[in-house]
């Protein structure tokens, strides 16, 4: 297997695995609301612990998904950079 081959493996995983965190967020803000409603109490605190919840839930995803679109791109980076290196030291064929 050449290195080329290994990065784009890499790289497909590291951009799958971002775009399923980015859906998964997608998901959880879905269930996020401006709206609290402020007549009964008991509703009142279950929504705002439901927003709470939701507010952590996206927040624990920022990291990991800022990481993992820096590392899908300095991949893409060096895929091209390696493309590019090949295409300057392989000689052309002999016709």
């Amino acid at each position: 297997m050449s290195p080329f081959v290994g990065l784009i493996a890499a790289w497909g995983l590291v951009t799958i695995a971002l775009v399923v965190l980015l859906i998964y967020r997608s998901s959880l803000e879905s269930h996020e609301t401006d709206w609290i409603p402020l007549t009964d109490d008991d509703r009142e605190d279950r929504a705002i612990k439901e927003q709470t919840i939701v507010e952590m839930r996206t927040g624990k995803l920022r990291w990991p998904i800022r990481a993992l679109g820096t590392l899908s791109v300095v991949l893409l980076l060096v895929m091209v950079g390696v493309w590019m290196y090949s295409g300057i030291t392989t000689p052309p064929p002999v016709p």
